[in-house]
């Protein structure tokens, strides 16, 4: 029988529900008494009595024998001679496979549509995570580093294909069938094609070359396009499911609960075997016959789609309630201390050494890191051979987790513009370059996040890039529109000279927001930016909702430092100062431990040009806010580094004293927290800004 209706809530479930299926079976034979009687095979008369009884009410059962046998004696109730004409020309074969495609129809509509919510969801969520870079895993052990964009957007790809199977699917399905007992419509003569079209016509239903009653692949065609989408959405289900497991954490689902899981993954397993069933029904005996209990496909079919809806359905809304949580993709990823990474040290040792030596050495390496619970870095140094073919930074580089993504990002751009070909959308516009002149300055920006959310502005400390963001770009992005641009000379931003204030560097903001059509934005500062975002906060309050400044002060002295370090960049180039900052930025833990981490942000710090990095220690060198401070009156939060030595703990603090009813905290980590503690640096900021329930 078919499901109970106490089961069917969606409407691809509810086509199948009894009073649905009655009430199709009586439509179609509404409208074969209206094309026999458009034809002259019955009169109009006869063909409105049997119309007016093909009401739903007269009828208990939705088995098509006995519907038409009631359907006969409701309407010999009313008129004995249009009661010959009940189902003429039809058989029961007839009836229900045509009963079966209506309702089909009406069942993949809804399927179609939830499955477009869902790559929809998953759309976004490889195109916001196309960078946050992940674990990849191999018979659930670490290999090498993949992004969750491009996990996301493996789901994304498979669902697609069912998309397109689903829609090429309806031109083989939505056919009628009407051949009468063998197929041949012997009983309506030359009547038979022209009634043919017509009730086709009226059920909105393409007519086939011939009645297919004896041919069931159509119907088999259904069951294994939806066995497909079924297998994927087990396993889209299955890898969520080990995602969120409580020793690797990196996804949530906050409002579904586990009962949620099990009846998804309950629901894709128990949808092979009845595939299976179903292609057993394309072996009937010559033309066919239906059962006095019912058509197996009329038995089989309902199931396989009421299973596969209901694990779309759920699957659906807990991809939409997901969370990421980039902090611990970033945590799992270390937990081999760079062993995962062995392959591209490996291929490039291998151009220096040879590629036999460079598989020894580096196995080597990765098994005395694991036994001594060493991180691969550390031990790499105590071997000349490699410290000989490369410095330390190129060594950072290659244990550089989102280095040896690959083709990850290329691969989820790919992904995507196909499902906007297939949607109809028009081109996701290119994030990156973004360039706007403040005054006579090119300024390199780039927009991520919801278009509806608050805005938020990211400022970059001295000599980094917008790129110094990306550990929170996974988890602010989920609340906010954010805004990030590199600072004069900066990044990808341009320098005409080695001259500039702070007041310089704060009104390119106000200019870029006035650009951009920003009235007013969040904004939280690292370092130099935190500074800016002071000189924000006093000149240009009415432009401001919350403030972060972290790891900054409003006099940073003595000039006579800055004054030699500008110097240095003079004579020497970047570079000659960049081991002075690092010692000062980072933690020497942190130095140890997270290399890589340390490689990246001086690899930005080489990028720098000399007349941006002059011109910002300048500005910060004549900078003095102190006498301003009170005149603050936004929400602010100010972060300090417990190990800070370049703006130390007590700057901080008095930083956030001199501030009406400033916010303070205080993170065990050095002069970018944003950085070294970014899990805890991002649930500060989080907390801070959504504190005001009008945002949240």
């Amino acid at each position: 029988m078919n499901p109970a209706d106490a089961e069917l809530t969606s409407p691809s479930q509810s086509a199948f529900a009894e009073h649905n299926r009655i009430r199709t079976l009586l439509d179609i034979e509404a409208a074969l008494a209206g094309a026999l009687a458009q034809h002259g095979v019955i009169s109009a008369a006869c063909a409105t009595q049997i119309a007016d009884c093909c009401r739903r009410d007269l009828i208990s059962t939705d088995l098509p024998q006995d519907v038409v046998r009631q359907l006969t004696v409701a309407v010999a109730e009313r008129d004995a001679e249009a009661a010959n004409y009940v189902h003429w020309g039809m058989s029961l074969q007839d009836l229900a496979d045509t009963a079966l495609v209506l309702q089909l129809r009406v069942a993949l509509d809804g399927i179609e549509a939830d499955l477009a919510r869902f790559v929809a969801v998953l759309a976004e969520f490889a195109d916001r995570h196309r960078h946050t870079a992940q674990v990849g895993r191999v018979g659930l052990q670490h290999g090498l580093p993949i992004t969750f964009g491009l996990k996301t957007a493996g789901w994304l790809d498979a669902l697609l294909r069912h998309q397109q199977r689903l829609q090429t699917l309806r031109s083989r399905l939505l056919m009628l069938q009407f051949g009468g007992t063998t197929g041949t419509l012997a009983s309506l003569g030359d009547a038979a094609l022209p009634v043919a079209s017509a009730l086709a016509a009226t059920l909105k239903l393409s007519l086939p070359d011939m009645p297919w009653h004896g041919q069931r692949d159509r119907f088999a065609e259904v069951a294994t396009t939806l066995g497909l989408l079924a297998a994927s959405l087990g396993k889209i289900a299955h890898d969520m499911i080990l995602l969120n497991q409580t020793e690797v954490a990196e996804l949530a689902f906050p409002v579904m609960p586990s009962i949620g899981w099990s009846s998804t993954l309950a629901a894709t397993q128990q949808v092979p075997a009845l595939v299976a069933a179903m292609l057993a029904v394309m072996l009937p005996d010559h033309e066919g016959q239906i059962d006095q209990d019912g058509d197996a496909a009329a038995q089989i079919l309902p199931q396989i789609v009421v299973l596969c809806a209901a694990a779309l359905e759920q699957l659906q809304v807990q991809a939409s309630s997901m969370k990421v949580d980039a902090g611990r993709m970033q945590a799992n990823l270390a937990l081999t201390r760079g062993r995962i990474l062995a392959e591209p040290l490996t291929l490039a040792l291998a151009r220096k050494i040879g590629r036999q030596s460079a598989d020894a050495l580096v196995a080597q390496a990765s098994e005395q890191a694991a036994h001594s619970d060493q991180a691969l870095r550390d031990v790499l140094d105590q071997y000349g051979v490699v410290s000989l073919h490369f410095s330390a930074r190129e060594l950072d580089r290659l244990l550089e987790p989102a280095s040896y993504s690959g083709q990850s990002a290329s691969f989820v751009d790919r992904v995507l513009h196909t499902w906007q070909e297939f949607s109809g959308l028009p081109a996701a516009p290119a994030q990156t370059p973004m360039l706007f002149t403040a005054g006579q300055i090119p300024l390199h920006y780039r927009i991520d996040g919801p278009v509806d959310a608050p805005w938020l502005i990211l400022l970059n400390a001295l000599g980094t890039s917008l790129d110094i963001w990306e550990p929170q770009m996974p988890v602010l992005q989920e609340h906010f529109r954010i805004l990030r641009y590199d600072t004069r000379g900066h990044g990808k931003s341009v320098m005409r000279n080695g001259a500039a204030s702070l007041a310089d560097l704060s009104e390119d903001v106000i200019d870029l927001m006035d650009h951009l059509g920003i009235a007013r934005a969040h904004c939280c500062g690292s370092s130099l930016g935190g500074m800016t975002a002071l000189w924000l906060a006093i000149h240009h309050p009415a432009r401001i909702e919350r403030l972060v400044v972290s790891n900054a002060a409003p006099l940073l002295g003595p000039p006579s430092v800055w004054d030699g370090w500008i110097e240095q960049v003079r004579q020497m180039g970047v570079k000659a100062i960049i081991p002075l900052l690092i010692d000062r930025w980072f933690t020497r833990d942190f130095e140890r431990h997270a290399a890589h981490q340390v490689g990246v942000v001086r690899e930005m710090l080489l990028q720098t040009s000399p007349t941006g990095l002059i011109a910002a220690c300048t500005a910060i060198r004549d900078m003095d806010l102190r006498d301003s401070l009170s005149c603050i009156n936004v929400p602010t939060l100010v972060i300090g580094g417990k190990r800070d030595r370049m703006t130390p703990p007590a700057q901080t603090r008095r930083l956030a004293a001199q501030i009406n009813g400033a916010c303070y905290v205080e993170l065990n980590a050095g002069h970018l927290p944003n950085r070294e503690v970014a899990q805890r640096f991002n649930a500060e900021v989080i907390d801070f800004l959504l504190a005001d329930a009008s945002i949240s």
